[in-house]
């Protein structure tokens, strides 16, 4: 098996004179994000997830879309009092992300119509028994913050009704320690909460037991942190070397794999010691594009893709970002255009989007993210934290994401210079994608009927090499043309667990000679040995009654 090294923490751009400069910051990225701006006012939030700006559990609550003010909503949530029992709404992040490790921001705007019992609440993703922490807001106006080593906070006067209150919430994963602000004021600093063996994953906002239900709305729910998933694709160009084109290696060399005839792509020295990619075309007549592809040629087309990266563009020109299917270039996911009057915007299978009110400027560097939903077939554009586009339809339905195209557009007035950097792609279901299979033990005996020793075991890994996650289903089969055509395996599919299945059931119906065959969603293995199996002992086979003829 082929081992190639994966990151899963981010690296965000940052503006400095020279240009775009690589750090560990993750606070403009949101894994989850909620103003409810591009909801319908009047209407009952759905609970889709993150990559809907939604949560995932309502737990009986009333929660309506409602205009604070022209153009901006908040969602309003209530309590019928059909229970006495705390409930609280409930968020998880984009792919059900679990960040354990890193830097976590939440942040969430909350007014209350009357003081009465409200929670905010933090636990691990899909379940409750991990509570990292919990403000709860009393009728008095009070605040009591607690986590898995008691009461860190009693605060009064820390909310008032009508009046709206942000909370922030930042916890260091590597230290394990929380904090809170109120408005301005950090109220809370480095606690330390004691819970060693999960990660964040979800936020509840409701009501605490026994609260009158009085009405709230909650409004600019964010948060942020380094995606625990697999990359498929990542060059932060910080192992090249300055001055030099960049290589066609492709993504195992953190590079891309073609570059047009008249494109120039050189590793330039944004500030001492940190690395870009300047981009630039020397025929402004044609487009001009150089090409990523994934790790494999992967071509994903479900689930969850994110995609980050930090450009900054020297001059104002026509440039263009683009998202298509390993390969080839017919399928317009998405391309991202930007134009030389600074205007920029979005054109797919479904058509051309201008970013109203949304411009960019020469020498400034963004920090953007990109969410594409695959199942739902929709996409999100977020620049610096904000969104430019909310849950579009790309409009492909027959392939999948596998390239990504950086350019300059025909026409352009200049050389048009496009500097990029921090480029990764997050996948968030490894198991989803094709599987590379391994028989790391073998049998070469056997008796029909009987357990196979010693026990078979099968190696399953994912693309990226790492160990698929336990409870993969993995089958082992009979090669065509070995073995007697009415036989059949019993014990043939187990799970694996740390990346290894163990077929400690397995047994032959019939003798024979065998060659097996491993599969694991999409992917197939054949075995190194053949396995003769032998015919049982009659007087195991048959018991001592056949024998004696009675």
């Amino acid at each position: 098996m082929r081992l190639l090294p994966v990151c899963v923490f981010l690296l965000a751009g940052l503006v400095v004179s020279a240009g775009i400069r690589s750090g560990h910051a993750n606070s403009e990225r949101p894994a989850l994000y909620a103003d409810f701006d591009n909801k319908v006012a009047g209407q009952p939030l759905d609970w889709r997830g993150a990559t809907f700006g939604e949560p995932v559990r309502l737990a009986g609550l009333d929660a309506s879309v409602v205009e604070a003010t022209p153009g901006q909503n908040v969602l309003r949530i209530s309590n019928d009092l059909s229970t006495s029992n705390a409930l609280s709404v409930q968020w998880q992040m984009v792919g059900d992300a679990e960040i354990s490790e890193g830097e976590v921001r939440i942040s969430l705007d909350l007014t209350a119509s009357a003081l009465d019992g409200f929670t905010v609440r933090v636990r691990e993703s899909n379940g409750a028994t991990k509570s990292f922490i919990n403000l709860n807001f009393t009728p008095s106006g009070s605040l009591v913050v607690s986590d898995p080593n008691g009461i860190a906070l009693a605060l009064a006067d820390a909310y008032a009704a009508n009046v709206p209150l942000r909370i922030q919430l930042i916890f260091d994963m590597d230290a394990r320690t929380s904090s809170v602000i109120l408005g301005n004021t950090t109220v809370l600093a480095g606690r330390f909460f004691d819970i060693p063996d999960r990660g964040i994953g979800s936020l509840l906002v409701g009501y605490t037991s026994s609260s009158d239900g009085s009405p709230f709305d909650l409004d600019n729910l964010k948060i942020s942190g380094p995606l625990p998933f697999p990359v498929a694709l990542e060059a932060d160009f910080e192992d090249k070397t300055a001055g030099l084109p960049i290589g066609l290696g492709g993504a195992q060399f953190d590079e891309p794999v073609a570059q047009g005839a008249n494109i120039d792509a050189v590793v330039g020295e944004s500030a001492p010691g940190s690395k870009i990619l300047d981009i630039s075309s020397t025929n402004t007549s044609t487009s001009q594009f150089l090409r990523w592809q994934f790790l494999d040629n992967l071509e994903v087309s479900s689930d969850i893709l994110v995609m980050d990266f930090d450009t900054q563009m020297t001059t104002r020109d026509r440039y263009r970002i683009s998202l298509r299917e390993p390969t080839s270039s017919s399928q317009p996911f998405m391309n991202l255009q930007f134009q030389a009057n600074g205007t920029m915007g979005v054109s797919d299978a479904n058509g051309t989007r201008i970013f109203s009110g949304v411009t960019y400027q020469a020498g400034q560097a963004y920090q953007y993210r990109i969410i594409y939903d695959l199942d739902a077939g929709i996409y999100d554009v977020f620049r610096n934290g904000i969104p430019l586009i909310r849950e579009r339809a790309h409009g492909i339905t027959t392939r999948g994401i596998g390239a990504i195209l950086y350019g300059i557009d025909n026409g352009a007035q200049t050389s048009a210079h496009l500097q990029i950097d921090s480029l990764r792609v997050y996948l968030n279901n490894a198991e989803a994608i094709s599987s590379d299979l391994e028989f790391l033990q073998e049998a070469t005996t056997a008796i029909e009927n009987q357990f196979v020793t010693p026990t078979i075991e099968v190696g399953v890994v994912n693309i990226f090499d790492q160990p698929v996650p336990d409870g993969t289903r993995v089958t082992l089969e009979i090669s065509q043309g070995t073995g007697p055509p009415e036989a059949f395996l019993t014990g043939a599919s187990t799970l694996a667990f740390s990346g290894v299945a163990r077929f400690s059931g397995l047994r032959f119906s019939m003798p024979g000679t065998y060659r097996l065959v491993a599969r694991s969603f999409n992917a197939t293995k054949l075995g190194n040995v053949d396995v003769v199996v032998a015919q049982g002992d009659a007087l195991f086979a048959n018991g001592f009654e056949s024998l004696s003829g009675n």
